[in-house]
């Protein structure tokens, strides 16, 4: 059993490897914090203390490395993925759950399920296996409230890379780049660089995050991130427009007016994607 939060915070910048800092500098300095959280995000407590994480990409690899030994692949993949989340409670759910996955009290369950990868249900509920009990309990670890919080942030996460994969409109600019933009509750273009890389092959494209400052750049061969508050491509190219404005057309050409329907539109194609989506984009909410 954990023992009683420290009223202390850790603040780190709101990447994966900041956060993955903080839960190691955690165990170094044998604190249990109340609160970690990126520092933007942070709203003080009445006497507590706060320490000022800086990133530190070795110590992050060593956290991740841990996780994949003890927990298997699939749980540290799960841990990363749901460190993508921008929910305010990332931070503490991952540190939590990280701790669960090092407790020597819970190696029986991993160390299971290790061998063989499963997918998450699988891992979690003992889906097409013998139940995954927590702790001697009938409960499924699914439902176990260090568990559940991160397996919830992971879907969400997925979620949105599936939008994302669903919506990104790509558009030709002058001297050969491919740029896309998108606004994702998660910071999923390192989750989608690889997919749009194998179908470009060796043209090079960027995707750019308008709400993470982030810019996936691919050079044609590979790729890498960059962080940016600013971001001003060439302009599209004289063909682009003439494709879009065709796009436009075609897009409503097809539409059955007996058939509109907002609301089902809405619920399957969010609004907030809408402003850069080439057939809906003049339809975007101001």
């Amino acid at each position: 059993m954990d023992p009683a939060p420290d009223n202390i915070a850790y603040l780190y910048d709101g990447s994966v490897e900041g956060l993955f800092t903080a839960v190691f500098l955690t165990y170094a300095n044998k604190e249990h914090p109340l609160d970690i959280c990126p520092s933007e995000h942070y709203q003080p407590r009445i006497g507590q203390t706060t320490r000022q994480i800086e990133t530190d990409f070795s110590l992050a690899l060593r956290v991740q490395k841990g996780a994949s030994k003890r927990a298997g692949y699939n749980v540290a993949n799960i841990i990363k993925t749901a460190a993508l989340a921008d929910d305010p409670h990332t931070g503490i759910s991952v540190y939590r759950f990280i701790r669960y996955c090092m407790d020597p009290q819970n190696a029986h369950f991993f160390q299971q399920n290790k061998k063989g990868e499963r997918s998450v249900q699988q891992r979690f509920t003992g889906a097409g296996c013998e139940p995954a009990l927590l702790k001697g309990s009938a409960v499924p670890a699914v439902l176990d409230p260090v568990v559940e919080p991160v397996l919830k942030l992971e879907r969400f996460v997925q979620n949105e890379r599936h939008h994302i994969l669903e919506f990104l409109r790509f558009e030709e600019l002058e001297g050969g780049l491919w740029c896309a933009r998108c606004n994702p509750k998660a910071s999923v273009v390192p989750l989608i660089m690889d997919w749009f890389a194998d179908r470009f092959n060796a043209q090079p494209f960027i995707i750019y995050d308008e709400n993470h400052h982030i810019a996936g750049v691919y050079e044609g061969s590979d790729w890498h991130l960059i962080k940016t508050d600013s971001f001003t491509p060439p302009a599209p190219t004289a063909n682009e427009l003439k494709m879009q404005e065709a796009w436009k057309r075609f897009y409503h050409t097809l539409n059955i007016e007996a058939r509109y329907h907002p609301e089902l539109r809405r619920q399957f194609m969010p609004k907030r994607f809408w402003k850069n989506i080439t057939e809906v984009r003049n339809m975007a909410p101001a």
